[in-house]
């Protein structure tokens, strides 16, 4: 009833601030709605490029296992093949003083000019220097022969 009170003018003003809200309204609506539908857009493809960003970490990380175990095995192997030299020097090195030790304390070799080389690469033992009889550069060979199983004998000795 103020509304007829008012004039003409006034129930203009109303109807028109009326429909105004009313538009204002459905475009808050629409906006939100808009709004609503671009969020979970996002979040979808949020969600998707963490699933990816997942896969491709998963990815180095399984790359940085097969790495490292390749890495391992390949210290593995080198630490290996260390092992064995060092170990064929070891014996190298105790075939010579087996041999050495059998030939001083043989009375039919005189030991003193004799040298006693092994190399555990070839497998092989050398007698270098001299002795006074071709005897004596037989008997030295024997008893290499017998010290150093699995190695050739090479006998350089001379004869004096």
């Amino acid at each position: 009833m103020k509304v007829k009170a008012l004039g003409l003018p006034a129930a203009l003003l109303a109807t028109s601030m009326f429909a105004a809200c009313q538009n204002t309204a459905r475009g808050v609506q629409q906006d939100t709605e808009k709004n609503t539908a671009a969020a979970k857009e996002a979040g979808r493809e949020a969600g998707y490029k963490a699933e990816e960003a997942a896969r491709d970490a998963k990815g180095t990380a399984g790359n940085a296992a097969e790495a490292t175990k390749e890495a391992t095995a390949n210290a593995t192997e080198s630490t290996r093949e260390a092992a064995n030299s060092m170990g064929a020097k070891i014996d190298a090195a105790q075939q010579t003083m087996d041999v050495k030790t059998a030939l001083m304390a043989d009375k039919t070799v005189d030991a003193s000019g004799i040298d006693v080389d092994s190399s555990a690469d070839t497998k092989t033992v050398t007698l270098k220097g001299h002795v006074k009889t071709a005897a004596e550069k037989t008997r030295a060979a024997e008893i290499a022969k017998a010290k150093a199983p699995g190695y050739t004998v090479v006998n350089n000795l001379v004869v004096r």
